[in-house]
């Protein structure tokens, strides 16, 4: 891995939302729409920040209809995808992303 490429999944863990967004991709595949009724925010927000992650090649998106479902990637470079997994597992311990996977959970039992 290079440094620019380090620099660039770096910046990419560098905002609060999308750090919440991983976690919670990290654990599934999911709607946009339901990552904006967990994390509480509106879709225009969400959108900009699953752009920034596909552009840096950390998720990837599938459209199904009129819904768009976003996922992880397995990023072809080991030490890439060990820099982005360590921070994914080291974040998700912490009390506001273990609260983003209860609310998950919860909204996905009232479907």
């Amino acid at each position: 891995m290079r440094i620019k490429r380090a620099r660039q999944i770096l910046k990419a863990f560098s905002d609060d939302t999308r750090l919440r967004i991983i976690n919670l991709l990290e654990k599934e595949e999911l709607a946009v729409n339901e990552i904006c009724r967990t994390l509480g925010k509106n879709q225009s927000i969400i959108s900009k920040h699953l752009t920034r992650l596909r552009l840096t090649g950390i998720v990837r998106d599938r459209r199904n209809g009129i819904k768009v479902y976003y996922c992880m990637v397995r990023l072809k470079d080991r030490h890439s995808n060990r820099l982005v997994r360590s921070i994914a597992q080291g974040i998700s311990g912490m009390e506001t992303f273990r609260g983003d996977l209860k609310k998950l959970r919860r909204l996905k039992k009232k479907r």
